[in-house]
């Protein structure tokens, strides 16, 4: 009988399943030590990671403030400070254990800019620089020290869309032969609405050439300040204008002896910038770059 049952499928499959699980109970570590061993399910929390976590997440990074803060918190306050920050470590965890970091450019580009930030904590900037160095650097970037020109005046608008361009300047011309007694502060009485500002103070010249034309701020240019003489008419875009210049301060470069600090912050941080710059550049010749031809056709 032994031999006939011996014989059967399900007897062969009854003994292996058996033999499986008594393997099992005698070779398997137990769950609970499973868990314990595995690194990946202990999320251990010290007071460094409750810093950074409080720090990171009020995007503000002082730890003496933070330190203090929560050495004032109630208990509960660092049980729920505990909790969150578990619960983003566990669905960090999970989200790596998906693989959800893989293809995600936002994720990519925040990885980039940590190396950037790496490269550039590990780069050694000059932070002094001699007169020579500080001299030479200030000459070639004099444009970035060019400060624009600022104009004080205030103006009578003659609106072309009254009667025409033309008829807008002869307007401007006789107000103008008559224009002795105005003062600064009476020029809202006289003329048409201007659609922007009626008196420009320390305003730069972009400024004006948004609110008049560039044609107009080369022609103001060209007057002698003065306190009560009316100028003009001077046309802009949109009609022509009488203009009392009180005073007008040319564009100009600030010498390096007023803008010192300035000049150095900007050379300390182009050498920070250049030295950045050749250590991505020796990191990216540790690669070998081979291109499809098919890219650039």
């Amino acid at each position: 009988m032994l031999t006939s049952l011996a014989k059967q499928p399900l007897f062969h499959f009854l003994l292996a399943g058996a033999l499986i699980f008594f393997s099992y109970q005698f070779t398997a570590t137990p769950v609970a030590d499973s868990i314990t061993e595995n690194n990946d399910a202990i999320i251990r929390v010290d007071r460094t990671d409750l810093l950074n976590f409080m720090q990171y997440r009020a995007k503000s990074f002082a730890p003496e403030t933070f330190n203090a803060q929560l050495n004032d918190m109630e208990p509960a306050d660092v049980q729920k400070l505990v909790q969150d920050y578990v619960r983003e470590e566990v669905l960090y965890r999970e989200a790596i254990k998906m693989g959800m970091e893989t293809g995600d450019y936002i994720i990519r580009e925040r990885l980039v800019q940590k190396v950037e930030f790496l490269l550039e904590n590990l780069t050694t900037a000059p932070f002094t620089a001699s007169e020579v160095q500080l001299q030479d650097f200030y000459q070639a970037h004099l444009e970035d020290y060019r400060v624009d020109a600022v104009y004080n005046f205030t103006h009578i608008f003659f609106d072309l869309q009254q009667a025409g361009l033309e008829q807008a300047k002869i307007r401007a011309e006789e107000l103008l032969a008559a224009s002795s007694q105005i003062t600064f502060d009476q020029s809202a009485d006289y003329g048409d609405p201007f659609p922007f500002l009626q008196n420009y103070v320390d305003r730069t010249r972009d400024f004006v050439a948004n609110n008049f034309s560039v044609e107009f701020v080369d022609k103001l240019n060209t007057l002698v300040p003065a306190e009560t003489t009316w100028q003009g008419p001077i046309a802009s875009r949109y009609g022509y204008h009488l203009v009392l210049l009180r005073a007008r301060t040319d564009s100009m470069i600030l010498p390096l002896q007023e803008i010192h600090a300035k000049v150095l912050d900007d050379y300390q941080y182009e050498s920070l910038l250049q030295s950045r710059r050749e250590a991505e550049a020796k990191v990216v010749g540790d690669y070998e770059v081979q291109i499809n031809a098919g890219v650039f056709e």
